[in-house]
């Protein structure tokens, strides 16, 4: 978070620069000192501000862990983040929508429960760190994948009527596509037989062939999950 945004969130409450020190224990002049670039918002203070001020998770910083979350912690992590179809569960940690895209996309094998809830979070969480997001899909060869759920979410915020969702996924969808791979590609890598290959190759949307990805889930297939 950069002190500009923390000076519009705090306008955007009207609150002067002591109601907000004083809601974070701090004294004004350091809220000065922050809103002015002259010290550095910690990531301590960064989730404390998340929650005082009511900004989105999007504003929340992202972990230099990369490792694949386990499965059970992202379904954790999305009802947290309000997905219905995980809402009776939460996460100890609330996750930016963007690191906790990519390091389920990471997973060699990932579940098709939460292959399905992946659209929710862009067309919920347009607005992440888009460079952040795209940096890390190409240094772990996660383009097609992201891209594909990318594809959907658009394609799913544009039957909900979200313009503002649809207006910035499909700039994003754009520039994945200039680095979409041509190997062929699963959510499941490892658990495919040769015949579901063969059947899913055949059978899969014109938007997951597009991606080289073997999956049959679609924007139809996910929307009635949201």
């Amino acid at each position: 978070m950069s002190g500009s945004e923390l000076r519009d969130a705090r306008v955007g409450k009207k609150w002067n620069q002591a109601d907000l020190a004083g809601r974070l224990a701090v004294s004004q002049a350091y809220v000065s000192l922050l809103e002015s670039g002259q010290r550095p918002v910690p990531e301590r203070l960064t989730r404390k501000l998340v929650s005082v001020l009511g900004l989105p998770a999007s504003t929340l910083p992202v972990s230099t862990e990369s490792t694949p979350l386990p499965a059970d912690d992202v379904a954790r992590a999305l009802g947290s983040l309000g997905y219905s179809g995980f809402a009776h569960l939460r996460h100890a940690r609330k996750f930016n929508p963007a690191e906790l895209l990519v390091r389920t996309l990471r997973s060699s094998n990932v579940e098709a429960r939460l292959v399905e809830a992946l659209p929710w979070l862009l067309v919920n969480y347009p607005r992440v760190d888009w460079q952040w997001l795209l940096r890390e899909a190409k240094v772990n060869d996660l383009q097609n994948r992201l891209g594909f759920v990318v594809s959907v979410a658009r394609e799913v915020a544009e039957k909900r009527g979200k313009s503002d969702a649809v207006e910035v996924l499909r700039r994003w969808e754009s520039v994945l596509e200039n680095s979409r791979l041509q190997k062929e590609d699963s959510f499941a890598q490892d658990a495919l037989t040769e015949t579901e290959r063969k059947w899913l190759r055949n059978n899969r949307s014109k938007v997951a062939a597009h991606w080289n990805l073997l999956t049959s889930m679609s924007a139809e297939t996910v929307a009635d999950a949201f």
